[in-house]
């Protein structure tokens, strides 16, 4: 079907560039000649990052040195409505504060055209915004809605594999469940990790626990090889 080899490119990105321009040479077929991506690294909104491709270069300028991003309402609006919308839909729903309004009003007088305005959902629920802009109300209304989000959603799903936007791992594992990783990775059981440390076998077990969950795995191998990935162990 046309457009579904889309999803086939983006499994294949390879890094976070080569997914943006992957996704936005999509939309630029489609008419939409800018796309941008907010993914909060939790889900905390105040905590973000953004992507973009094609957007109007003074306007992102001056969007990011004034930190637009903290005043802008139309991300967090859409999260929260959980529906695609155009831009002038979702302009017509919000009840800005004072100073969103007046973000708004240098909004409405920049170069970014109408588009349309999608949330995703990543791991964990962490969630995320994507806009697609630069585009003709012609092609705007032409658009599949449905089809866009999913392409959207599928490229969050992707980042997520590139583990962008989240808090790294070094900053969730205490001291402790790095040593014991490393000890992992030299093939140390429980009972040997024990003495080593000068701990208990249960404590081990506690830390282990808790440190299969920061690393998302199930067992000690995954574990290891994940601790390689992230650096923590090294063949030295």
């Amino acid at each position: 079907m046309p457009g579904f080899q889309i999803f086939k490119s983006i499994d294949h990105a390879s890094d976070a560039d080569e997914l943006l321009e992957v996704v936005s040479q999509f939309f630029r077929s489609c008419g939409f000649q800018a796309v941008c991506y907010v993914l909060p690294k939790t889900n905390d909104l105040n905590d973000y990052q953004l992507f973009e491709r094609g957007m109007p270069r003074r306007w992102m300028d001056r969007y990011t040195a004034l930190k637009y991003r903290d005043i802008d309402p139309l991300p967090a609006h859409v999260m929260s409505q959980e529906k695609v919308m155009s831009i002038r839909e979702a302009l017509a729903e919000l009840e800005p504060t004072k100073e969103e309004a007046a973000y708004l009003v240098e909004f409405a007088d920049s170069p970014v055209t109408d588009g349309l305005l999608m949330p995703t959902v990543g791991r964990k629920r962490v969630q995320g915004f994507f806009g697609a802009t630069q585009v003709s109300d012609e092609d705007l209304a032409a658009a599949d809605r449905s089809l866009m989000h999913a392409i959207a959603q599928h490229t969050h799903w992707r980042f997520d594999h590139f583990s962008i936007g989240r808090e790294e791992p070094s900053k969730k594992l205490s001291p402790r469940e790095i040593e014991i990783l490393r000890w992992i990775g030299a093939g140390k059981s429980n009972p040997e990790i024990a003495v080593i440390l000068g701990i208990s076998a249960p404590t081990v077990a506690t830390h282990l626990k808790r440190l299969f969950a920061k690393l998302e795995v199930n067992d000690r191998v995954s574990a290891a090889l994940k601790g390689y990935k992230l650096g923590f162990l090294t063949d030295a």
